[in-house]
């Protein structure tokens, strides 16, 4: 007795039409991609669905299209005979909100039969308010950058030491003022490090916090890489460097340093000192800071 087999089931014919789906949102100009890109064939419709309402579109080659109707938030193109493989139009939605991106650039890819048949578009929409802070934030910290920059730059032709240091006002008549905080230091009982003591540091322009510890809690090496340096009242110094000579090891007594920008009207203290290894994990947290 010979059985028959069962016919395979057969694949799915490639231009069963499906819906695809694309996002489109703002791209930063170094970021830039080429627009997405939509398949149409001659006589067959292509529907785009959008997640926001369109208030008009632009389409290159208009007149090789049949139809092109838009109905709030849907646009149905059908292309004539006349559209040719190979070639690329462009159309341009623009939206009806005033959010952010305003307007959206797909490509028009003719083939002769796999036309998308509908397309589902999502819209990632900033409002002004957003994109407003988000461009507040970046130019503070381009003139940041900038202030970096030009003292690397002046740090560049003046002498190293004491001299250096007077000539860039970092140092006044002042000198330099220390203040040993191993008593009162507040040690949080999770800390990476098992700290010995710190000291603080104060000149005309700058202050530090140069950390001593005793004891590594937990195999891996550690090594400062970040720091936030903030008072109990006011905002947060801007923090210029965190130093440290090699990561600290078990057995092993290590020392970092965090160095900030001293003004004229920081508080003494007390300040909150958070220091991270890398990928901001196995912190340092230290409490209950002074400086002279």
């Amino acid at each position: 007795m010979a059985q028959a087999a069962s016919p395979a089931p057969s694949p799915t014919a490639p231009w069963t039409p499906m819906a695809r789906r694309l996002t489109v949102g703002l791209q930063s100009p170094r970021s830039a991609t080429p627009p997405p890109e939509v398949r149409i064939s001659p006589g067959m419709g292509t529907l785009l669905l959008f997640d926001t309402a369109v208030v008009r579109a632009e389409l290159e080659g208009e007149k090789r299209f049949t139809r092109v109707r838009l109905a709030g938030d849907t646009l149905t193109l059908m292309p004539s005979t006349s559209v040719e493989d190979g070639e690329e139009l462009r159309l341009t939605v623009h939206f009806a909100d005033g959010a952010a991106p305003a307007s959206a650039t797909f490509r028009l890819v003719p083939h002769p039969t796999l036309a998308d048949r509908q397309v589902e578009v999502h819209r990632q929409a900033r409002s002004a308010d957003s994109l407003h802070a988000e461009l507040m934030e970046k130019e503070e910290e381009v003139r940041r950058l900038r202030e970096e920059l030009a003292r690397m730059e002046a740090a560049r032709s003046l002498p190293d030491g004491l001299t250096g240091m007077l000539a860039t006002k970092y140092l006044d008549k002042n000198g330099v003022r220390a203040l040993w905080l191993a008593g009162q230091l507040v040690r949080h009982p999770r800390n990476a490090l098992h700290v010995a003591n710190a000291t603080t540091y104060r000149a005309a322009a700058q202050v530090a916090v140069a950390v001593e510890s005793a004891e590594l809690r937990g195999g891996a090496p550690w090594e400062a890489r970040s720091a936030t340096l903030v008072p109990r009242e006011g905002p947060a110094l801007r923090v210029l460097r965190v130093w440290q000579a090699a990561p600290t090891t078990a057995g092993m007594v290590g020392q970092f340093i965090v160095e900030a920008e001293a003004t004229d009207t920081m508080s003494p203290g007390p300040y909150t000192l958070t220091v991270w290894a890398e990928g901001d994990k196995r912190s340092v947290i230290l409490g209950n800071l002074m400086f002279p």
